[in-house]
This record gives C-alpha cells, sequence and structure tokens, in this order.
C-alpha cells in the first residue's frame, strides 16, 4: 500500500486525510488489526500531527463513521424539515432515503463496501455504523409516525415501538443483500436474487402492517435494485495518492 508523502496541510484537509487512510485501512485489515502507526504511514504525518486531531484510534473510528453517517444524515435533515407534505409522503421519502443514497453515491462502490464491512474483521465498524445511524434515523422516523397517527393516517399503538420495529427490519434486509453479494456469478445467484426480491417486499410488506396500512403502500423506490446489485462487479482496492 502507498504511502503518501508528507506535506503541509490545512487543518481540515489533515483530517480528513487521515480519515480516508484510516477508512482504507478499516476495510482492509480490519478495526482490531490496524494501529495508528499504521494510518500514520499511509497518510505521511508524523505522531504529534495525529495526536493533533485524535485522541485515540477509537477517535479516529468514530470519525470515520461520522463521514458515513452523515450522507445518509443530510437527506433524513431533508426529509424532517419538510413540514407541508402529509405524514404518508414523509414516510415514502424516508423508505426511499437508502435507495436514493445508494443511486447517488457510486452504487458499485456501496456493495463492495457493504461486502467488506460484513467480513468478520470489521463486525466491530458496521455495528458501530448502524448504531448511528439508527440513533439519527430514531427521531425523524418517531415524528413521522406520530403526525400520521395524529392525523388518522397510521393506525399504531405505540409509535416509538413502531419505529423501533421499522429501523430493525433493515437487519433483516441486510443479511439477504449479503448473501445476494456473495452469490454473484456462481451457481446458486438466481436463487439468491429471489430470496433478495422477497425480502424487500416482505419488509415493507412490515412496515405497512405495522402502521395499519394497506400492503402496496411503502416501497423501497428502486425497482431494479436487484438486478443492479447482482450485475455489480467489485471496483480495484481503493488507494491514497
Amino acid at each position: 500500500m502507498k504511502t503518501t508523502k508528507r506535506k503541509n496541510m490545512p487543518p481540515k484537509e489533515r483530517r480528513d486525510q487521515l480519515l480516508g487512510c484510516a477508512q482504507i485501512l478499516f476495510f482492509s485489515k480490519g478495526f482490531e488489526d490496524t494501529t495508528v502507526q499504521d494510518v500514520l504511514d499511509l497518510a505521511g504525518v508524523s505522531k504529534g500531527g495525529f495526536y493533533h486531531h485524535f485522541k485515540s484510534k477509537d477517535e479516529l473510528l468514530f470519525g470515520v463513521l461520522d463521514g458515513m453517517a452523515e450522507g445518509v444524515f443530510s437527506q433524513m435533515d431533508l426529509v424532517a424539515s419538510d413540514e407541508t407534505s402529509s405524514a404518508l409522503k414523509l414516510l415514502r421519502s424516508f423508505t426511499h432515503l437508502r435507495a436514493n443514497y445508494l443511486r447517488e453515491h457510486d452504487y458499485p462502490g456501496q456493495v463492495e463496501f457493504f461486502r467488506v464491512m460484513n467480513q468478520d474483521k470489521n463486525l466491530v465498524l458496521l455495528e458501530q455504523f448502524k448504531r448511528r445511524v439508527r440513533t439519527g434515523a430514531m427521531p425523524v422516523l418517531t415524528r413521522i409516525i406520530q403526525k400520521g397517527r395524529d392525523d388518522g393516517t397510521f393506525n399504531v399503538a405505540d409509535v416509538d415501538t413502531a419505529a423501533e420495529l421499522i429501523l430493525f427490519l433493515s437487519t433483516f434486509m441486510d443479511l439477504a443483500l449479503l448473501r445476494a453479494i456473495e452469490a454473484r456469478g456462481t451457481d446458486t445467484a438466481d436463487h439468491a436474487a429471489r430470496n433478495l426480491q422477497a425480502a424487500i417486499d416482505m419488509q415493507f410488506q412490515t412496515i405497512d402492517r405495522i402502521l395499519g396500512l394497506p400492503d402496496g403502500t411503502t416501497d423501497f423506490g428502486w425497482p431494479e435494485a436487484v438486478d443492479v446489485t447482482m450485475a455489480t462487479e467489485p471496483p480495484p482496492p481503493p488507494s491514497i495518492n
């Protein structure tokens, strides 16, 4: 892995560079097997330069996670700031966030990222990322469900529980997506693709039933997602120039 030649940078650029190098190393070596010295060597930064921005490797980890979650949160903010749309329209916007983010941020790279993140050596990083996203998503989804219950659109006994269940469903979806990614180019690819489509359909059917809505009210918002997933070829490993 190429080491970056040391040069002076503005503080924000240096911090972003360290985060980029850390993300590459966390994905390729795993969080536990990556040392601060590994990051320093790749970035071409002294220990003093590193500790000016981050107190520890754990703090660096959270910086990486925050950067990854930022794109998701920016889309959530757009949904949360819409005070004129109906609860149903807001819910559809919310359920389409994942599809929109993947389409707009190089989906082939996202698929490979997801595959790498689900390797055993990266499970700590993956769980931290999921927890960060769930924490950010919960207030937005709760507000949408509360609005829908108040105006009679949604029939739910407890808003918080409904929101938690909907967010929990993403774990079920992730398992089907991982199996599909692993099956690409194998004899089981068609079977995995059918299972992924079934998982998508069942996830949103379950959301409809949690909220007391007719089947088909919510959806993923990306009908060609399965075909795109199965056709994706892993991109070359990232590098720092």
